[in-house]
């Protein structure tokens, strides 16, 4: 997935948000709320940085931490269990939006890129579909791959909501 996430970020947030009883968005502020669910949706892909400019491309970068599901049910759950000891039913909202879109972008990933949902109990490669190698610049396989379709419905479907919710707040004003 190249362009997908964010889109995916903002339509799953604003999916949250929506099921999500009014005494708890009370107690949020909604635009935070999205900041939070866009950045998660991207988060793992933070370690381009390390793959581009320490690593050297030497390792493809689903197999960093920050692709890797356990690791990050380390990191949500001791936190969703401080947060609701200390009764911070906020963070804990802020912390479902991130780690929600953490968990979609994964599973974003793994239909043409492989993750290993299962590591460190399997170091087993999952994956949805293969994308051939057809065209000198690898960009190119995947853009013009049919999979590439589910970015543009994300993107798509995020781009009708904004205008949509624009053409809202234009109407109550």
């Amino acid at each position: 997935m190249f362009i997908g996430h964010m889109p995916a970020g903002y339509l799953s947030t604003k999916a949250f948000l929506r099921i999500l009883p009014g005494r708890y968005i009370e107690k949020i502020q909604v635009k935070y709320a999205l900041i939070l669910g866009i950045v998660g949706s991207i988060f793992p892909d933070l370690d381009m940085f390390y793959f581009y400019l320490i690593d050297n491309r030497q390792h493809l970068h689903h197999g960093y931490w920050t692709h890797i599901f356990f690791f990050w049910v380390c990191v949500f759950l001791p936190l969703f269990a401080i947060f609701t000891v200390l009764k911070k039913n906020n963070f804990s909202i802020y912390l479902s939006v991130f780690s929600i879109n953490v968990f979609i972008h994964l599973f974003l990933d793994t239909i043409v890129g492989k993750i290993r949902w299962l590591y460190p109990f399997s170091s087993q490669d999952f994956v949805f579909f293969h994308v051939p190698a057809r065209y000198g610049w690898w960009i190119w396989n995947f853009v013009f791959h049919w999979t590439f379709l589910f970015e543009i419905i994300l993107i798509t479907g995020a781009l009708f909501l904004i205008i949509r919710n624009i053409r809202m707040k234009r109407q109550d004003s």
